[in-house]
C-alpha cells in the first residue's frame, strides 16, 4: 500500500507554528494592509520637500519606518501561510496581493532616494547636528548616501523598480513549479513500502542507509525535474538579464559588484574566497576518499554523499528529544541564550513536519510583530535535529536584534546571518562527540560537522558561487545563455569539485536548475563566510574564552547598526586576510583524520 504524505490538517497542533502572535485573524491582517496603503499615499505628499528642513526629514523618516514595520509583518504572515501549503489558492492569493501592494509602493515611492541624494550630504549632516532627534537615523542616512553615485533620475528609478519587481515573479514561478506543480512519483522505502516522493521528504530518502533507496530517490526526482529544465533556463536567464540591466544602468562594472556593494565587500574578497577553495580542494577530495572507504563503495556516486556512515540511522529523535539535546548542547552560550531557545519550543515558533504542498527545506524568518518563526521538514533523525538547531541560531540572532535596536536598525545583513546558525550546528555536534556513550552517534556527529563544512564552504564556492559568477558575467556581457550553456558550466564545476573520486551521472549537469539560492543573486557565497567564521567562533567558545563569548553575544545584538565587515571586527574577524579561512580548513582537515581513526578503531 502506498504511504501518502499527510495533509496539513493531519499534523498535530503542537508540531505546527503559531502565527497568531503576528495576526490572530484575517481582520487584523486586513486592517494593517489598509493602513499600509494609506501610508503610501501619505508618502507621496512628501515629494519635493523631504529635505526642506530637519523637522520634515525626521517626520518623513518616521513615516518610512512605520511603513517598513507594516510591510514586514504583512509579508511574513502572507509568506508563511503560503509556504504551509503551496497548493492552497487562498494563501497564494494573499501572498500575491501583498507582493502586488509592495510593488505599487516601490513604484510610487521610487522618488525618495533620488530626491534625498539631490541634497548635499553636508546639509544632511548639518540637520543632524541641529536636530537631536535625527541622530537616531544618522547611520541609516549614511548608508543611503553611499549609493549617491549609483542613483538615477526619478523616472529611471521608477523604471528600475518595476524591473526589480519582475524578478520576484521569476522566483515565484520557480518555487511554484518545483514545490507544487511537479509530481515526483513514488519509490519503495527501506521496508519495501511504496511512498510518494516530495521535495519535503526527498532529503529523508537521499540519506537512507539503503543504497537502492538513495539511488531511487535521486533518479526518480531528477527524472521529473529534467522535463522542466528548459523552462527553468528561460526563467533563470530572465532573472540574470534583469540583474544585468539594473547593474549597467546604475553604472556598476558587473552584477557581482552591484550585489557585493551593500555589504561593503569587494570583488577581490569574493575572488579570494574562490581561490582559497580551489587551492585547498585536495582536502575535500580527502574527505570523499574517507566516505568511500567507510561506505566500502567502489563507484562513489553523488547520491552516496549524504549516506549515513554508521548503523544508527534508525534512531529516532522526536521533537521532544530535539529540544533536550539542543538545550544541553547550547548551554555553553549562557542562560540568556538558552531562555530564548526554551521560548521557541514553548511558544510554538517551529513548524516541524512536512505535509502535502508544504515548501521544502528549512528557514527562519521574523518581523516586528510576534516571534521569529521556523519552517522545518523534520524527519526524526539527527540531520533534522541539526537543521532545527541551525534555524534556532537565526531565531536567537533575530530575537536579540529585535530587543536591542531601534526598529529601523533591527534587520541584520544576510552577509552575517549564517554565522549564528552554523555556530549552533558546530556546538551541537561537538556536544554529541564529547558526551555521547554511543560510538555510532559520535561518528555521526563528527561526520555532521564535516558534511556541514564541505557543503557550506567547498560545495558553495567550487560549484554554486563559481557557477553564479560565470553565468552573471556572460549575461552582463550580452551573451545569450541556453539550457545547454547552463548545463555545461555547472557540469564542469561539479567535475572539478568531485575530482576523480565522486562519479557524476546523467542528471548532475541539471542540478543548477533546482537551487533556489540562485534567485537571490550572490547569496550563496555567504555560507562560506558563515561556516569559516563559525569554526573560528565555536573554537574560542569551546576553549572556555568567556571574554570572547561576551563579544559573540554582543555581536548577535548589533542587528543592522553597523556595516557587516565592521560587525565582524567586533569578534576579531578580518575578512581581508586569510587566517579565518585557513583555520577553518585546518579544522576540517584534522576532523577528517579523526573520523577515519574512530571508524577504523571500531
Amino acid at each position: 500500500m502506498e504511504i501518502k504524505q499527510k495533509l496539513r490538517s493531519e499534523i498535530e497542533k503542537k508540531y505546527k507554528w503559531d502565527l497568531s502572535s503576528i495576526y490572530s485573524n484575517e481582520d487584523e491582517f486586513n486592517k494593517d494592509k489598509e493602513e499600509f496603503i494609506k501610508l503610501i499615499k501619505e508618502t507621496e505628499s512628501f515629494k519635493g520637500r523631504i529635505t526642506s528642513s530637519s523637522d520634515t526629514l525626521y517626520e518623513f523618516l518616521n513615516l518610512q519606518n512605520k511603513m517598513e514595520i507594516l510591510i514586514s509583518n504583512l509579508y511574513l504572515y502572507a509568506n508563511c501561510k503560503r509556504d504551509e501549503d503551496l497548493g492552497n489558492t487562498e494563501n497564494q492569493k494573499r501572498f500575491n496581493e501583498i507582493n502586488n501592494i509592495n510593488s505599487i509602493c516601490d513604484s510610487k515611492t521610487s522618488f525618495i532616494v533620488p530626491e534625498l541624494l539631490k541634497t548635499d550630504y553636508n546639509t544632511i549632516k548639518k540637520y543632524i547636528e541641529e536636530n537631536d532627534k535625527l541622530k537616531e537615523y544618522e547611520f541609516d542616512l549614511e548608508c543611503i548616501y553611499r549609493y549617491q553615485k549609483y542613483t538615477l533620475s526619478d523616472s529611471e528609478e521608477e523604471l528600475l523598480s518595476n524591473i526589480g519587481e519582475l524578478q520576484s515573479r521569476f522566483e515565484n514561478n520557480f518555487e511554484l513549479t518545483l514545490y507544487s506543480v511537479i509530481e515526483y512519483g513514488t519509490i519503495l522505502d527501506e521496508d519495501g513500502k511504496e511512498v510518494t516522493l516530495t521535495n519535503g521528504n526527498y532529503y529523508k530518502y537521499i540519506r537512507s542507509k539503503d543504497r537502492n533507496v538513495r539511488k531511487s530517490a535521486y533518479f526518480t526526482r531528477n527524472k521529473q525535474i529534467k522535463k522542466y529544465v528548459s523552462l527553468f533556463a528561460i526563467d533563470y536567464e530572465g532573472n540574470l538579464k534583469s540583474d544585468a540591466i539594473i547593474a549597467k544602468k546604475r553604472g556598476y562594472k558587473s552584477s557581482l559588484e552591484m550585489y557585493l556593494y551593500p555589504d561593503g565587500v569587494t570583488v577581490d574578497i569574493y575572488n579570494n574566497l574562490l581561490n582559497v577553495a580551489e587551492k585547498n580542494k585536495e582536502k575535500l577530495y580527502k574527505y570523499y576518499k574517507v566516505i568511500k572507504h567507510i561506505l566500502n563503495i567502489e563507484d562513489l556516486q553523488t547520491y552516496d554523499l549524504s549516506a549515513p556512515i554508521t548503523n544508527d540511522s534508525n534512531k529516532k529523535y522526536m521533537p521532544e528529544d530535539c529540544r533536550e539535546i539542543i538545550t544541553n548542547a547550547l548551554s555553553v552560550l549562557g542562560e540568556d541564550y538558552i531562555n530564548v531557545i526554551k521560548k521557541a519550543f514553548d511558544e510554538n515558533w517551529i513548524d516541524f513536519y512536512p505535509n502535502k504542498g508544504k515548501k521544502s527545506g528549512y528557514y527562519e524568518t521574523f518581523s516586528f510583530k510576534g516571534n521569529p518563526v521556523i519552517l522545518a521538514n523534520y524527519n526524526d533523525d539527527f540531520n533534522s535535529v541539526s537543521s532545527v538547531c541551525h534555524e534556532l541560531g537565526h531565531a536567537v540572532h533575530s530575537y536579540f536584534s529585535l530587543k536591542n535596536n531601534v526598529s529601523h536598525q533591527v534587520m541584520y545583513k544576510i552577509f552575517v546571518a549564517e554565522i549564528a546558525s552554523l555556530t549552533n550546528e558546530l556546538l551541537l555536534s561537538n556536544y554529541i562527540i564529547n558526551n555521547s556513550n554511543d560510538e555510532n552517534e559520535k561518528l555521526s556527529a563528527i561526520n555532521n560537522i564535516l558534511d556541514i563544512f564541505s557543503g557550506n564552504f567547498f560545495d558553495t564556492l567550487l560549484v554554486g558561487s563559481l557557477f553564479e559568477k560565470k553565468v552573471h558575467e556572460k549575461v552582463y556581457n550580452d551573451e545569450v545563455l541556453t539550457e545547454e550553456d547552463f548545463n555545461n558550466i555547472f557540469e564542469k564545476a561539479c567535475k572539478n569539485s568531485y575530482g576523480n573520486i565522486v562519479n557524476t551521472n546523467e542528471y548532475s549537469r541539471y542540478n543548477w536548475s533546482k537551487i533556489p539560492h540562485f534567485y537571490s543573486s550572490f547569496y550563496y557565497y555567504k555560507y562560506s563566510i558563515g561556516i569559516s567564521c563559525a569554526c573560528y567562533i565555536a573554537k574560542r567558545i569551546l576553549d572556555g574564552d568567556k571574554e570572547y563569548l561576551n563579544k559573540y553575544l554582543n555581536f548577535l545584538k548589533l542587528g543592522g547598526s553597523m556595516m557587516p565587515l565592521d560587525e565582524l571586527k567586533t569578534i576579531d574577524i578580518d575578512l581581508s586576510k586569510e587566517y579565518v579561512f585557513n583555520e577553518a580548513i585546518n579544522y576540517f582537515d584534522n576532523l577528517i583524520d579523526e573520523l577515519k581513526k574512530v571508524y577504523d578503531a571500531k
